[in-house]
């Protein structure tokens, strides 16, 4: 009797414990529920777009099936019971790496830091971190033995890691260029004899289009070897460098203020940091200068250095200075003077030609036309060289022999106003040579240019002995500028007569005042 009555209070006492353990699966039940609808909305609030809530959805109902299960009894060790609580554990790592990807790469890194982790990247340690929580998993839960699989493992990766060594290689090297990130798309990059700018960049390699419009793929393992230029940066400055030779007669001093002045003025080149000139070595037949300058569109570095060697020759030849060149044979040829003499003549008789085709100087005879020419000059200017620039002191006339130049005007907010092409035939500054007047519009070759000019000094001789042709001058100056302008003269007006001639007396005293005649 007392055993009976024990047995039936013990199984009492059990059915109470039972009872017990329902609830309190029951409460984690709930409050595992609540969680998971909280952590729902706080996602939908937050990250409305994110793919998080439905692996939060996932980890909720696996938790909850496991728990259900322990709540009625189902035996841990039962094969149930291990898939639930796998699944809870797998999909709830899964959760907390997602959320470290929030937190760690995508705010503190890229938003805060400004740094950018390739996608690859994080999935490849999102992969790892999972696969030993899945090892852990079949370990602990499943209590599976994987000391014969890892062995099995272990030859098979080694097989594997021979077979696929080379693209392992440029695989891992590709993720590390895709963290460091030395360059990226668009940035100019040049390495041993391949140079062009980055257009595609994957785990495997890296694709750069070259100058000559050929794509490029370089393995990301030969990358990580060598050396790597990036032209791109600190910033898209760079200093870029041209060779000149200069006889040994030439002074230093005015090599480098004449080259200096000569890159100051051209398209491409930045005003800061200011180029430079450097004499660099005493050679054979020529002092060599290094000459230095800065761009910031390094895609146009072979045109812009082609544009600074065919200006410099310009001007040195304008200058009459001279750039050497090697000499291994030598051949003597003699030449007479009368040669030369008819090389004078010929360069003489086309400036005549040219200044006798102006209709400025009609009024001078032929005699006159040769005084003048006698002191005029012929220069050559390059393709973008400025003959003359708006606002600038002149003293002289440029008259157009070939080529072709653009005229155009500034206000003063610096907008240009294209006003006229001239070409072989034209002429201007006329009123700097004549009365001295700043340039009033700036003038550039559009084209390799050839002019004669005629400066103020021969103009002065020739009207110091024929004032009679001043007159003339001044009349065919005054009809030049009324029609430049535009303006139609009423002859018939006596009131726009008059005005026209106190135009006229105005212009002629100009003149007369400019070069000094009573």
């Amino acid at each position: 009797m007392y055993r009976l009555l024990y047995r039936h209070h013990y199984m009492n006492q059990g059915g109470t414990f039972l009872s017990g353990e329902m609830i309190v699966h029951g409460v984690q039940a709930v409050v595992l529920g609540l969680s998971v609808g909280l952590i729902l909305l706080i996602i939908r609030k937050h990250a409305p777009g994110s793919r998080l809530r439905m692996w939060v959805f996932f980890a909720g109902i696996a938790g909850a099936t496991y728990l259900i299960m322990k709540m009625f009894g189902v035996p841990g060790e039962s094969t149930f019971s291990k898939i639930a609580l796998a699944a809870t554990i797998m999909l709830s790592s899964n959760i907390l790496l997602r959320i470290l990807n929030l937190l760690l790469w995508d705010y503190l890194l890229k938003k805060k830091g400004d740094v950018h982790i390739p996608r690859l990247v994080i999935d490849i340690i999102n992969f790892i971190l999972l696969t030993i929580v899945a090892v852990a998993v079949l370990n602990g839960v499943f209590g599976v033995r994987l000391t014969g699989f890892l062995v099995t493992s272990t030859v098979l990766s080694a097989v594997i890691g021979l077979s696929l060594q080379d693209i392992l290689g440029n695989l891992f090297a590709g993720l590390a260029l895709q963290m460091e990130r030395p360059f990226k798309l668009g940035e100019w990059v040049s390495m041993e004899e391949d140079e062009g700018v980055v257009v595609q960049m994957n785990w495997r390699t890296l694709t750069v289009r070259t100058r000559s419009g050929d794509h490029v793929t370089i393995p990301n393992a030969t990358i990580s070897k060598n050396i790597v230029t990036n032209y791109s940066r600190p910033n898209r400055n760079h200093m870029c460098r041209v060779q000149v030779g200069m006889a040994y007669n030439h002074q230093p001093g005015m090599i480098k203020r004449v080259i200096t002045s000569t890159l100051e003025a051209m398209d491409g080149i930045l005003e800061t940091p200011t180029p430079k000139v450097f004499l660099e070595e005493f050679d054979e037949y020529s002092v060599n200068y290094d000459v230095r300058f800065w761009i910031s569109e390094y895609h146009r570095r072979p045109e812009i250095e082609n544009a600074v060697r065919t200006r410099i020759w310009y001007i040195l030849r304008r200058r009459g200075l001279t750039i050497p060149f090697p000499i291994r044979d030598v051949t003597v040829r003699e030449v007479s003077a009368e040669h030369d003499d008819m090389i004078r003549d010929t360069i003489k008789q086309e400036v005549i030609n040219g200044l006798r085709n102006v209709e400025l100087f009609r009024p001078l005879s032929f005699d006159q036309i040769e005084e003048l020419a006698s002191s005029a000059s012929k220069l050559l200017f390059s393709k973008g060289e400025i003959l003359v620039q708006q606002g600038d002191s002149g003293d002289s006339l440029f008259i157009i022999m070939s080529g072709k130049v653009d005229v155009s005007v500034s206000d003063d907010s610096g907008r240009k106003t294209h006003l006229a092409d001239l070409q072989s035939g034209n002429y201007f500054g006329e009123m700097s040579l004549l009365t001295g007047e700043p340039r009033s519009a700036s003038v550039i070759a559009l084209a390799e240019t050839e002019v004669i000019v005629v400066e103020k000094m021969g103009m002065a001789v020739l009207l110091e002995n024929e004032e009679s042709i001043i007159e003339p001058l001044s009349a065919i100056l005054q009809k030049r500028l009324e029609d430049l302008s535009g303006r139609i003269i009423d002859q018939t007006s006596k009131e726009d007569e008059a005005v026209r001639i106190d135009r006229k007396d105005h212009l002629l005293g100009r003149i007369r005042d400019f070069f000094g005649i009573r």
